[in-house]
């Protein structure tokens, strides 16, 4: 049950990273009043992006291994 409760939470993490670096990348500079620049707030976004992938690929490979693992016993 705890393993079911991590891998969902980590997914739902990879989701939040993925989410907030599309919307760092999408969002208008003027509307979210940050006082960082256009060339940060890209780099911030691409950096979350890919940190959620990585993410999701190393869950992805645990949960693999972990049913590969109850299939044999």
């Amino acid at each position: 049950m705890a393993q079911k409760f991590v891998r969902i939470f980590s997914l739902l993490m990879t989701l939040l990273y993925v989410g907030l670096g599309i919307f760092l990348i999408t969002i208008d500079k003027a509307k979210l009043n940050l006082n960082i620049s256009d060339e940060v707030r890209m780099v911030l976004g691409g950096v979350l992006i890919l940190y959620g992938a990585v993410r999701f690929i190393r869950v992805y490979q645990v949960s693999k291994k972990s049913r590969r693992y109850r299939d044999e016993e």
